[in-house]
């Protein structure tokens, strides 16, 4: 029995959840592979009738992106209960700190840390 802990485990991605991924690319998308029984992903999401949504990650290469879809997106992620943002972890224009700085300005903080593996690091967010 494998007692290893998959990244949608560490991102708390349970059975039967919807995970909405924002800017994904197929490469980041299968760092959640496998998801929990019953899990699924959605790219899109209705703003006008959202359909419920269990988890959020937020994909960003650099800070402009992240910026970027913050703008378009936070309005619906304060009904989310799980949000992460995921970044690249050698990248100098996006990092644990910046991202705390950009998510105190829209009234977010971080909460927890975890690597998803070599290149991938996720910070989860809360609104204050």
């Amino acid at each position: 029995m494998s007692t290893d802990v998959t990244n949608a485990e560490k991102l708390r991605i349970s059975d039967g959840f919807v995970v909405w991924i924002i800017g994904s690319t197929v490469e980041e998308t299968s760092l959640l592979d496998p998801l929990p029984e019953g899990a699924e992903m959605i790219e899109a999401r209705d703003e006008e009738e959202p359909e419920p949504v269990d988890a959020a990650v937020v994909f960003a290469d650099d800070r402009t992106q992240l910026a970027d879809s913050f703008d378009d997106v936070l309005p619906q992620l304060g009904s989310i209960d799980v949000v992460w943002i995921a970044f690249p972890v050698r990248d100098a224009d996006v990092d644990e700190d910046s991202i705390q700085e950009l998510v105190a300005d829209y009234g977010w903080f971080a909460v927890e840390s975890i690597l998803l593996d070599d290149a991938w690091g996720a910070l989860r967010i809360e609104q204050s």
